[in-house]
């Protein structure tokens, strides 16, 4: 058995430098089909200033630390933490599952409820715990393309998203409903499928596991302040993410074109979770650069920018993410996970 689990460990690293290969071979390909369009951009890195570099590493991580903490804090609602190390290290390793597999969002929430499992959370915070990150990060993602699109004061560009964010916003209005209220939403699940199975006169294994979730959920305050704290989380982090692409610029010593800078970040954003290619490898680069072309940034210029802000805020953070996966699995081995302790908070005032 143990044979077998080291083979199918070293089955899954292979598979993962087989990824970034991938991801490596794919940006080659990406950039050199279109070096007409790149015509100019390495004489504008030439000029690049260097100073801005520790500025922009120096928000990325911001960036970074802040999501982590977003996860802390809907693990915290369950009265369980695990350190910011550690939940950091488990978003660094499911951001590079994120950016290395096509569609690697489902698997990278996967991971982390698995991840959130092995410090002591139960199966139904855990599930809580991805989903109100996700939810709320999205909402806070909203906020900054509404701001954005307010900027960009009813352009052509901006009126053509409108819809979209209408559409968008219901559905995490929806989504949030159901964090808050989760509860709630799981008993009268439960309700419905016992109903059901006197009606019917039948027994599911559903509706018992629906009873074990909402014993799990009682045990979850989702405050109004914890779900705020945990909601500047997600805007703190793309308010820094979004500034690495304004300090490329900079960088690049390009005007930047503010008016629908904002905008076109949430679209790129937006992009990144299409299961076209990995990370949104391309599409990203893509959308970005197209937007901000629209609203009046120069070409090259643009495309410069956010070529370096891509640097930092993705490929920079494959090998650490890669490493922390491995770190991750070495400290805590397979036969002895359940047996991981988490801390548990029982002073709801304290900071999440």
């Amino acid at each position: 058995m143990a044979r077998r689990r080291r083979l199918s460990n070293r089955i899954r690293a292979l598979l993962g430098i087989f990824w970034v290969l991938v991801v490596a071979l794919v940006a080659v390909y990406l950039v050199e089909g279109r070096s007409s369009e790149l015509t100019g951009i390495s004489s504008i890195f030439s000029h690049m200033d260097l100073y801005f570099l520790a500025p922009l590493l120096v928000l990325e991580c911001g960036s970074m630390a802040a999501y982590a903490q977003l996860q802390r804090s809907m693990l915290m609602a369950g009265r369980v933490d695990t350190g910011f190390w550690r939940i950091l290290a488990i978003f660094l390793s499911s951001n590079s599952i994120t950016n290395i597999v096509p569609g690697g969002a489902a698997f990278a929430s996967v991971y982390s409820y698995r991840r959130f499992r092995d410090v002591g959370a139960s199966e139904g915070l855990s599930g809580w715990a991805v989903l109100a990150a996700n939810v709320l990060a999205a909402m806070s993602l909203l906020l900054l393309a509404i701001v954005g699109l307010v900027i960009s004061e009813g352009s052509l560009s901006g009126i053509s998203l409108t819809g979209s964010l209408v559409s968008v916003g219901i559905v995490l209005v929806g989504a949030f409903l159901l964090v808050a209220r989760a509860e709630r939403v799981i008993r009268a699940v439960g309700t419905l499928l016992g109903f059901l199975e006197h009606l019917l006169n039948a027994s599911w294994k559903v509706t018992r596991k629906v009873s074990e979730l909402e014993r799990d959920i009682r045990d979850i305050s989702p405050s109004g302040s914890r779900l705020a704290r945990a909601f500047i989380w997600g805007l703190v982090n793309w308010i820094f993410d979004a500034s690495v692409l304004v300090i490329a610029y900079f960088a690049t010593r390009s005007p930047v074109p503010f008016l629908g800078l904002l905008l076109a970040y949430s679209a790129g954003q937006l992009a990144a979770n299409f299961p076209i290619t990995p990370g949104g490898l391309g599409v990203v680069e893509g959308s970005i650069s197209i937007a901000l072309v629209a609203y009046g940034g120069n070409q090259e210029a643009s495309i410069a920018a956010v070529l370096l802000y891509r640097l930092f805020s993705f490929w920079i953070w494959l090998l650490p993410g890669i490493g922390c996966y491995f770190g991750l699995r070495l400290k805590t081995p397979a036969a002895g996970r359940e047996a991981v302790g988490s801390k548990l908070i029982f002073e709801e005032g304290k900071h999440g």
